[in-house]
């Protein structure tokens, strides 16, 4: 009776130290990822107001004697709906059989993305859209994603901003820097972005390679020019040249 007492002891001891720590770690997830959904939802819209230009509240706190500025949650989601128009992906219905027998099975374009419109007085401003690719930059085992905007032409970048990537602090990182962003502004994105290194970029279509990150350069050069191409292919408008 006694050994049986003990074995049963140490399965229950065993099965709290399992369940424990999962508990733990399954009440942390559901705490955290609405934070997280959030943090990120609110990075998106922002990153799009700020290509567009589009001003919102920031606050200024005070933190153990230093000074940081931060943004007004509530106040960016308030001028996102007021000013930008977001059009979903076009569904249609694919045919599937099996055998005798047949299903429809709803699917997405395979290259229809989330537009972002923003338009003013009447008149379209830009068309923007995020893209999420992996295998682009320094690190290739890891996604890099990008808010890509255009003007109304489709052929010139308004911005471009980037919003998750792995790279290299200091060196492939240095892609989220302004100076490094807004050399985009104004570029021809047909027939294609092209990285310069060793000289001034001066073509309609060049842009300068990070110093010490180019294979970083050439993955965000890459990136824009794919994440372009299957926009346009989604959007059934044009016809690429290579």
């Amino acid at each position: 009776m006694e050994e049986l007492k003990k074995i049963v002891s140490r399965i229950v001891a065993i099965l709290l130290i399992t369940f424990l720590p999962c508990a733990g770690l399954l009440l942390i997830y559901f705490y955290t990822a609405p934070k997280i959904a959030e943090y990120y939802d609110v990075k998106e819209k922002r990153a799009v107001l700020d290509i567009f230009r589009i001003p919102y509240r920031t606050l200024e706190k005070k933190f153990m004697g230093f000074q940081f500025k931060t943004y007004d949650k509530k106040d960016i989601q308030e001028v996102f709906l007021k000013n930008i128009t977001i059009e979903e992906p076009r569904v249609s219905w694919e045919l599937h059989t099996s055998g005798r027998e047949a299903d429809l099975e709803k699917s997405e374009n395979s290259h229809g993305k989330k537009v972002f419109k923003y338009v003013k007085g009447g008149n379209l401003q830009g068309i923007g859209f995020v893209e999420s690719k992996r295998g682009y930059g320094y690190n290739k085992s890891s996604t890099m994603s990008l808010f890509i905007c255009l003007e109304p032409d489709l052929e010139t970048l308004k911005g471009i901003e980037v919003l998750d990537h792995s790279e290299t602090p200091g060196l492939g990182g240095r892609i989220t820097e302004e100076q490094f962003k807004k050399q985009f502004i104004g570029k021809k994105v047909q027939p294609k972005i092209i990285m310069v290194k060793g000289r001034d970029a001066k073509g309609a279509n060049e842009f300068d390679a990070i110093t010490g990150a180019t294979n970083t350069s050439k993955g965000i050069a890459a990136f824009i020019n794919d994440a372009v191409q299957e926009f346009w292919e989604g959007q059934k408008e044009m016809t690429w040249q290579d």
